[in-house]
């Protein structure tokens, strides 16, 4: 288990390297800013109660599967914006980006 958390932990940096943060930035400004809360220096949360972007960076043990399943509109209230699995992979990448280091 700790080995697993460990892997999971060193994958998310190279993930986010990897992806456009701030290409997920823009596209979380334009499509996700209407329900949450994307920048870091925001903080209110939303009235319906939705997750900040900076809540979500900080969950522990959050992982990239979870976060491409969160976007599903198949998941609860999300909408369907269509996003390429690259857009998918630049968002999560900048919610990474919002963890405190």
């Amino acid at each position: 288990m700790l080995l697993r958390l460990a892997c999971a932990i060193a994958f998310i940096p190279s993930f986010a390297a990897a992806q456009d943060v701030q290409q997920g930035r823009e596209i979380a400004l334009r499509w996700c800013s209407s329900c949450h809360v994307v920048e870091r220096a925001a903080t209110v949360a939303p009235a319906d109660g939705l997750p900040t972007f900076p809540a979500i960076a900080g969950k522990p043990g959050l992982s990239v599967d979870q976060l491409r399943a969160a976007m599903n509109p198949q998941h609860s209230r999300m909408p369907d914006f269509a996003l390429s699995r690259r857009q998918q992979d630049d968002v999560i990448a900048y919610i990474y980006s919002l963890r405190i280091k």
